[in-house]
């Protein structure tokens, strides 16, 4: 055999050989696509959407004579919510198949047992103006809640609202444990419709020690002559920075 047709072989072996290494999986690699499309672009839409059910769950956890299902659901929609609303698209798929179980998906941080907390028009203790008292939205000037309980630590407040027309900004203010976090609602945040709800960031309260049975203050603008529809005001532990 002369170096010409071994050199021939030898390539067209290699060639073979590589022929023949798995390619990723067609449905990793897609996963992975949706994962990072889910991260970057959905989970400020869902966070709205799971305070709304946590703030639901806690209003009837409050009123009901047991409360252990509803306390494990509420500590299960937190345990989400404190890694951004995202799940992980990719072992939920392995769970599902079998090659992970579902439960370690998200196993629960505790440290951040109070990694979110829903204030919505229905849990609050004062309103004013006043509104029904199962409605779930409210147009109000200011609003307090009382907090039955948080740990030391920094948290994100997230307002999730809705506001028609703004002729100037809107002063806005939120008020816990000696702190006060001030901001304004530009003219250019305002909603389309009444219907139509946005999530704005307030700021960051950070707290030294924790917190029992302590009132928060929430204003927005003048109370007598209100321009903020209210959902939901979020107290929650800050994403971590993206890899």
């Amino acid at each position: 055999m002369n170096s010409r047709m071994f050199n021939g072989l030898v390539m067209l072996f290699t060639t073979f050989l590589g022929a023949q290494q798995p390619a990723a999986p067609a449905e990793v690699t897609r996963l992975q696509q949706m994962e990072g499309i889910y991260q970057k672009e959905l989970s400020a839409r869902h966070i709205p959407l799971l305070g709304k059910y946590l703030a639901e769950l806690q209003r009837l956890a409050a009123s009901a004579a047991d409360r252990t299902a509803y306390d494990a659901e509420i500590s299960r929609i937190q345990q989400v919510i404190s890694s951004g609303g995202v799940l992980d698209l990719i072992a939920l798929q392995k769970g599902q198949m079998g090659e992970m179980p579902v439960a370690a998906l998200m196993p629960p941080p505790p440290e951040r047992k109070e990694a979110l907390i829903a204030l919505s028009p229905a849990l609050a203790q004062t309103l004013s103006p006043t509104t029904a008292a199962d409605s779930a939205t409210a147009l109000l000037g200011v609003a307090e809640w009382r907090i039955e309980a948080i740990s030391a630590g920094t948290y994100d407040l997230l307002l999730h609202y809705a506001c028609t027309e703004l002729v100037e900004p809107l002063a806005l203010t939120v008020e816990f444990a000696g702190q006060k976090v001030e901001k304004a609602l530009e003219t250019e945040r305002v909603t389309k419709d009444e219907q139509t709800f946005r999530i704005f960031r307030l700021g960051s309260l950070t707290l030294t020690g924790n917190h029992r049975g302590e009132t928060l203050r929430f204003t927005a603008g003048d109370k007598n002559a209100p321009k903020l529809i209210l959902k939901s005001l979020l107290i929650t532990k800050p994403r971590p920075p993206a890899n």
